[in-house]
């Protein structure tokens, strides 16, 4: 689980997403907005680089969801769903999404980098947010740390594809 108590002590989106990694029995749809787009209401917060932290922060929880319950027995059709939606959103942030518009945490950096479909665009994506935390203190931030060292995980246990 992460470092920061606050990504699992609330009812926001990437709350509930954060609860379901830790395995809390939640429904993790609770969390997403919509069929497609990004995972959470934008309006829902006051500065765009608050919404984009958090749901960066979604899609990172979202795919150790995916993975987690994909691997586990009777969540097979949750798990397709919440697969769909995963891709979606990462697709969707790839379009509007600067990846500089947050807090410099590279949230999800394992899920562009695995979304790549040669095109280099999710890769790019993926490179920027790193840059972004190393050129800035966040390389320093417990959390920034814990960010890439679970990035780091998810890519050593991930298959070659987006889970």
């Amino acid at each position: 689980m992460p470092p920061d108590p606050t990504l699992v002590g609330g009812s926001r989106g990437e709350q509930i997403l954060w609860r379901a990694c830790a395995g809390e029995p939640v429904d993790p749809t609770a969390g997403i907005t919509g069929a497609s787009g990004a995972l959470l209401k934008p309006d829902a917060y006051l500065a765009i680089e608050v919404w984009a932290e958090c749901e960066l922060a979604a899609v990172h929880a979202l795919f150790r969801v995916v993975r987690e319950r994909g691997s586990s027995t009777g969540s097979a059709v949750l798990a397709v769903d919440l697969d769909r939606r995963l891709r979606e959103a990462v697709r969707w942030h790839l379009e509007h999404t600067q990846p500089d518009n947050s807090t410099n945490r590279p949230w999800a950096l394992h899920a562009f980098l695995l979304a790549d479909d040669g095109s280099g665009d999710a890769a790019l994506y993926a490179e920027t947010l790193l840059h972004n935390a190393l050129a800035t203190d966040a390389r320093r931030e417990p959390l920034s740390r814990w960010i890439l060292a679970d990035a780091a995980r998810e890519l050593r246990i991930a298959p070659p594809a987006l889970p």
